[in-house]
Order: C-alpha cells, then structure tokens, then sequence
C-alpha cells in the first residue's frame, strides 16, 4: 500500500513540483542581471545546464540525454520490484527528480537551474527542486542503510558476548 502511494501520489506531485517550478523561473527570471535573495543564503537566478552537475559534460548533451534517461529506468525498475518499505519514498525522490529533469532536458535542450546557494554575488551552486529530491532519495537510501549496518553490528555483538563460555 505505501509503494502504491508513493508511486501514484508522491512522485508525480513532486515532479509536477518542480517543472512548474522550472516553468515559473523561465517566465520570471530571465530578464535579471543578478541574483534576487529569496532566503539568507538562497537566492534565485536562472541558468541553463545542458550538462550534469556543476555543468560536467555541457558539451555532450545527447549522451548525457541517454544516460540520465538509462538510469532514470533503472531507478523505476528498482522501484517497482524493491520490497524495503524504506526504500519506497528514497527512490520515488529519485525517480520524480531524475524524471522531471529528464523531460526539462528533452523540452528545453538542457536543465533549468533556478535555485542558487550561498552568496547572490557568487553562489556555490544553482540547482532545482529535482536536484533536491534526488538529494533527499539519496539521504534516505543511505541513512537507512548506515541504519542497517549499526543494527547489524549490534545484533552480532550481542550475538558473540552470547556464545562466549561464562567464566572464560
């Protein structure tokens, strides 16, 4: 039940999110000259990356095309046939960022960045809200598995202090 509502709810809403996001930043931000300050720290600016984080491979779109839509797939694919309830809202962020910046790529030729962090005069990077829920899947993907791993070596050390022989 609670993949079902990721997969019908949480991930559209949030790439819906973020492209009318993107499609309010391109109608508002592009006549600036500079930074507008949303939040201490934020600012809004609009760019355009045809490449992939901090604009690596700009010059490369269509390979970037393919490959973002290959793992785009991969993350769907992983999606449907996870069993971890945990892993349900993780990699719905990932899909509905990694699927909305795919199709801002196919209808724009690149991705609109909107979001900048740190200075308004010189940020430390521009993103979009896909950006931040491929962020958060990946937190939550790794969180739950350092998670794992403290629950893992607790049950093994209590497993070891058990068959040890009292007395020795």
């Amino acid at each position: 039940m609670i993949k079902f509502t990721v997969g019908l709810y949480v991930v559209p809403i949030l790439g819906a999110l973020d492209l009318g996001a993107k499609f309010w930043a391109i109608q508002n931000l592009g006549g600036l000259t500079e930074a507008a300050p949303l939040l201490p720290g934020i600012s809004l600016r609009l760019l355009s990356n045809p490449g992939v984080s901090f604009g690596l491979f700009a010059g490369s779109p269509w390979p970037v095309t393919l490959v973002t839509a290959v793992m785009t797939a991969a993350f769907a694919i992983w999606f449907f046939r996870t069993r971890l309830e945990r892993e349900y809202l993780a990699i719905g962020c990932i899909v509905a960022g990694a699927a909305s910046n795919l199709i801002d790529r196919l209808v724009n030729g690149a991705v609109t960045d909107f979001l900048s962090f740190g200075s308004p005069t010189a940020p430390l990077f521009t993103n979009n809200l896909a950006d931040i829920w491929i962020a958060l899947g990946v937190v939550i993907l790794f969180g739950g598995a350092l998670l794992d791993l403290r629950k893992t070596a607790s049950l093994r050390e209590s497993q070891s202090t058990s068959e040890t022989p009292n007395g020795l």
